[in-house]
């Protein structure tokens, strides 16, 4: 996973990855399930009852995942058309943006 600091030296949310599993004060995103044909951006932000996703708070984190990719397999036999198959999420594609906490 890629990390930027908006303010780097200043004092960001909790977070950890672990694999495709992001999670910043509390809040747990799997990217893996999240993972749709167009990039997605999830929003972890501090709200009147604390850190959630999305909402109009502060924002504590930004988590972009990728586009999903895919790989072309080609059929058994020429009358088998050739499918389409989702390639497996590459972690270290996933970026997330940490913005300072107050």
């Amino acid at each position: 996973m890629q990390i930027h600091l908006k303010h780097p030296g200043q004092p960001v949310a909790d977070f950890s990855i672990n694999g495709a599993e992001v999670t910043v004060s509390g809040i747990t995103i799997n990217c893996l399930d999240r993972q749709e044909d167009s990039s997605a951006i999830i929003e972890i932000r501090t709200n009147s009852g604390g850190a959630g996703e999305g909402g109009d708070g502060a924002y504590l984190a930004q988590i972009e995942i990728p586009a999903r990719q895919y790989i072309e397999i080609p059929g058994a036999t020429e009358e088998e058309p050739m499918t389409r198959e989702a390639a497996p999420l590459d972690p270290h594609a996933i970026s997330i943006t940490l913005w300072p906490t107050v």
